[in-house]
Order: C-alpha cells, then sequence, then structure tokens
C-alpha cells in the first residue's frame, strides 16, 4: 500500500511540472548572450508640436535614440468671427431715425444707435464666398432707453411768379423697447410737426387757397432685425393725425409704412430691395431699394430709390466727425383743410436736391445744415379743382440731434 501510494505522488509531480509556462531567458546559462528578438519595433508615435514623444526602440546594447521635434506647425484654420449684433451690423437707421417724406434717406444702411458713416457692416462673403449659417443673437449691452431727441426747420423761399413758401418745424424722441427677446428693439418714436403756407396768390375761378398752417402728430414704430451677418430688414409703420385741425375727418388719419431687406455681398457692398407706402392722393406706395457702396472709412454712396445720399468725411475735429454730402429726396405730404367753401385734402409734392454738412460728436450729438434746391412742385386737391404748380424755389434745412 505505501509503495502504491509512493508511485502515485510520483505521478502528480510530473503533471504539475508539465503546466508550468516557461519565460524565455535574455541570457543562456554560462553568461552567452543570446540573439536578439526578430519582432519588429513599435512604430514611431506621432504628437503635437507641444507634446514629448515617447522614445523609439533600437537593439540591445545600443543608447535610446530620440524623435526630433516636428520642423513644421500644424496649419492654422482661420474661422469666421463670432457674430456680434452690436458690433456694427447692417440694417437700421442711425438711432433708429423714423421715416418721414421731407426726411433724407429713411433706411439708411447704418447700425442701430452709430452714425450712419462709421460702420463697417458685416457680409454675405467676408473672406471668399462661403455658406452663410443662422445664428442665435444675444444680447452685448444694456438697451438704453431714450434714444434721441431731434429737431429740425425746413425753410422753402416764396419765390417765382407762381409763388408758395413754407417753414416746416419738426420734433420727435424716439424710445427702445425689447422685442420678441431679440437683439434688436422695436422703435417708437411720437412726434409733432408745424407747417407754414405763405400762398399761393391765385385768383378766381381758379382759385387754390391753402390754410396758414397745418399740424402732423403721429406715432412711428421701427424694428431693424438682424437675422444673419449677411442679411437684415428694415421694418416700420406710422399713423398719425395730419390736418389743420378745423378739419378731421377718415382721411385725416394716414398710415404709412416701409419694408426692406438688405443683403450685404462683401463689407462694402450692400443692396437693399422693398417698398415704401405715403398714402398720398397722387401715390399711395411705390418700390424703393438700390445699392450702398462704402469703399473705406471716409466714404458712403447710398444710390437708394427714392433718397439716393453720397457723403464723404472732411475731417476730425477732437471728437466730431465733419461730413460734406449730396442728396436728392422726394418730398411733400397730404392733410385736411378747411378752404373757402369747402372741406378738402390736398397733397404737396416736390422733388429735392441739396448740398450738405453733417457732424457727428460727443455722447451721439449731431446737427446737419443743407442749401437744396426744389422742382417739380405740385398742389392736387382732393375735389379736383384747382390744381397749382408753383414755381421752383431754393431750400435752406437745419436740424439737431442729441
Amino acid at each position: 500500500m505505501r509503495g502504491l501510494l509512493a508511485v502515485c505522488w510520483l505521478l502528480a509531480a510530473r503533471t504539475a511540472d508539465a503546466q508550468n509556462v516557461q519565460f524565455p531567458s535574455m541570457v543562456e546559462p554560462g553568461g552567452v548572450a543570446s540573439p536578439p528578438m526578430t519582432t519588429t519595433p513599435p512604430p514611431t508615435w506621432s504628437a503635437p508640436a507641444s507634446a514629448t514623444p515617447p522614445p523609439t526602440w533600437s537593439a540591445p546594447g545600443s543608447t535610446f535614440n530620440t524623435v526630433p521635434p516636428p520642423t513644421t506647425s500644424p496649419p492654422v484654420i482661420n474661422a469666421p468671427p463670432a457674430f456680434d449684433p452690436y458690433a456694427a451690423p447692417l440694417g437700421q437707421p442711425a438711432a433708429g431715425a423714423p421715416y418721414s417724406p421731407y426726411a433724407p434717406s429713411p433706411y439708411s444702411p447704418a447700425p442701430y444707435g452709430q452714425a450712419p458713416y462709421t460702420s463697417t457692416p458685416s457680409s454675405l462673403y467676408p473672406e471668399g464666398i462661403q455658406t452663410p449659417q443662422f445664428q442665435s443673437p444675444t444680447f452685448g449691452q444694456p438697451l438704453k432707453f431714450m434714444q434721441e431727441i431731434r429737431l429740425r426747420w425746413t425753410w422753402l423761399s416764396p419765390m417765382g411768379s407762381e409763388s408758395l413758401g413754407v417753414n416746416d418745424v419738426e420734433t420727435n424722441v424716439s424710445f427702445a423697447f425689447p422685442f420678441f427677446k431679440t437683439t434688436s428693439p422695436l422703435v417708437i418714436t411720437p412726434g409733432f410737426a408745424m407747417h407754414f403756407w405763405d400762398g399761393p396768390v391765385t385768383q378766381s375761378p381758379d382759385f387754390a387757397d391753402l390754410p396758414a398752417r397745418t399740424y402732423d402728430a403721429y406715432l412711428d414704430a421701427g424694428w431693424y432685425p438682424q437675422f444673419t451677418p449677411w442679411l437684415s430688414a428694415q421694418l416700420g409703420a406710422r399713423v398719425g393725425a395730419y390736418t389743420d385741425f378745423n378739419t378731421f375727418n377718415n382721411n385725416s388719419l394716414r398710415v404709412m409704412g416701409r419694408g426692406l431687406g438688405v443683403i450685404s455681398l462683401t463689407p462694402t457692398l450692400q443692396i437693399a430691395a422693398g417698398v415704401v407706402y405715403i398714402d398720398r392722393l397722387l401715390i399711395k406706395m411705390f418700390p424703393a431699394g438700390g445699392v450702398v457702396w462704402t469703399p473705406h472709412a471716409d466714404a458712403k454712396y447710398e444710390f437708394l430709390f427714392p433718397n439716393p445720399k453720397l457723403a464723404r468725411r472732411l475731417s476730425t475735429l477732437g471728437t466730431t466727425d465733419l461730413w460734406i454730402y449730396g442728396m436728392g429726396e422726394y418730398g411733400g405730404g397730404s392733410w385736411t383743410i378747411q378752404r373757402e367753401n369747402l372741406n378738402d385734402q390736398f397733397d404737396y409734392n416736390d422733388i429735392r436736391v441739396a448740398v450738405g454738412l453733417e457732424s457727428f460728436g460727443y455722447r451721439g450729438m449731431h446737427g446737419m445744415f443743407e442749401v437744396g434746391y426744389v422742382f417739380n412742385r405740385q398742389i392736387l386737391y382732393r375735389s379736383g379743382t384747382p390744381n397749382f404748380n408753383p414755381s421752383d424755389t431754393l431750400m435752406l434745412r437745419a436740424g439737431i440731434g442729441f
């Protein structure tokens, strides 16, 4: 029995030796070096220039060789600038100036709350053709509640054989309100104007008579959304009473409006297109738009119908920029009046061209002065008789805003 147990113990020991894993040795017994392993060394690891690469594998007995740092920098990708709706985007009149048939360029593409000549708009192709992306705007600065107070005076000389003189005095103030959680506020502008008429002098039976004064009392709303860095719009409406206040009826209440889309093709070239609704007897609505070219920071050329304006900076005096410009506009208005023997409504229409000086100074204060020529003058009555065509005349206009 003891012999049988001894035999079993010897068999178990041999089986255990057969399951052990044998690891090769780098040195054979007696100190003789074995040949190196024939496995392929791992590839060299590539890393950015700022990282330290690992050493390469070399044969036994040699020193480790390190990979030299790359000799060229990785390419730099020029990402488009982040969209900032307050960093001079296109698409709205300076300080939210409302449309007026007497006003120059009701849709001058200037950034909201800035002088109309001092901006570089975003564009559709700022660095070549690219796919435009819609971006979610975020407010970048607190909204100023009261934007601007404006006062303007216009004088048309009573000259010529068919004379008609006009003195206009207008004032308004603009307020900004957050609108639809966008970066483009709603600009509300109440305003009031008085028009003093000198003439016309006519004789019966073609007796064209006007009251001494007519008035405008209006409320204007404007919104200038910036949809993308290259696409914006200028939208607005105005409702008001236009009368001598001796005759007040449905025709005394007039609604006007404008809607334009503006595309910035490049930082220097913009295209605008839309309509302007003026609600007069002769013309209710007409197309509007054109091209704006800003070749450099000292010039801006607005080839816009019906109010073109070409401006160039003369100089900078301290903190005030002085600009000279030439402009054109479709002027006039419409009012209900009491005539000698009936209640009526009349249009006064004209075309004006002028040259002027405009300044933009400290804290947004600015002023303007113009000398112009007025032609194609018309007085049209709703009653139909008599129409009257005043003589061409000269115009002086001045204004201030702060």
